[in-house]
């Protein structure tokens, strides 16, 4: 019997290896094919020829240059009207914001992000949750209760990117010691991953 346990968890240890590779193997060659797929007439017809992955340098490009234009003042400008009247427009308006955020919340840096890893005693005494001090506050809020109140986000898991935000009295937040990265990884597991 002890036999087939070493069997089997020899093959779960193989399938925690597996699928996450492949998942990975898998999205990145979808990418890549659906953007080749979709840019490839157009880069031949421009350069008269085409060689696999120019749809990426391509692209790479065009960000690059969209982010000068956007540094810039009049690419400002530009951009800040679109927005407006984009946000004009009701369904526009839901998709684009929202695309918006969740581009901030991948793409800024986690020091920017997110400022330390925390215990909060929630949902009730004497039970605890992770979660994370953003660096934001509500004036209004800390004036009304009499006390600093710190953002607190709690994520939920599997999935850190939905969660809530609770406001907690500075003195009753315990900052941990750990990365938001190991933080993260105790959230996405269920609380499988062991941390140091």
């Amino acid at each position: 019997m002890s036999k087939l346990m070493e069997i089997r968890n020899t093959f779960l240890t193989g399938l925690i290896i597996l699928i996450p590779l492949a998942t990975t193997a898998y999205i990145v060659y979808w990418t890549f094919t659906t953007l080749d797929n979709f840019l490839r007439p157009e880069i031949s017809r421009i350069f008269g020829f085409y060689i696999p992955g120019m749809s990426l340098l391509t692209l790479a490009a065009m960000i690059f240059l969209l982010g000068v234009f956007g540094r810039m003042t009049v690419g400002k400008k530009l951009i800040d009207f679109v927005e407006s009247k984009l946000m004009k427009v009701p369904v526009l308006r839901t998709v684009y914001s929202a695309t918006k955020e969740a581009s901030k919340a991948i793409l800024v840096s986690e020091a920017e992000r997110i400022k330390g890893v925390v215990l909060v005693e929630y949902p009730r005494k004497g039970v605890y949750a992770i979660g994370f001090t953003t660096g934001g506050e509500i004036p209004n809020a800390s004036e009304k209760t009499g006390k600093r109140l710190l953002n607190v986000f709690i994520p939920t898991s599997p999935n850190p990117t939905s969660g809530l935000v609770v406001l907690v009295p500075e003195e009753e937040v315990i900052y941990l010691d750990m990365s938001v990265e190991d933080a993260l990884r105790v959230v996405i597991s269920g609380g499988f991953t062991k941390v140091q």
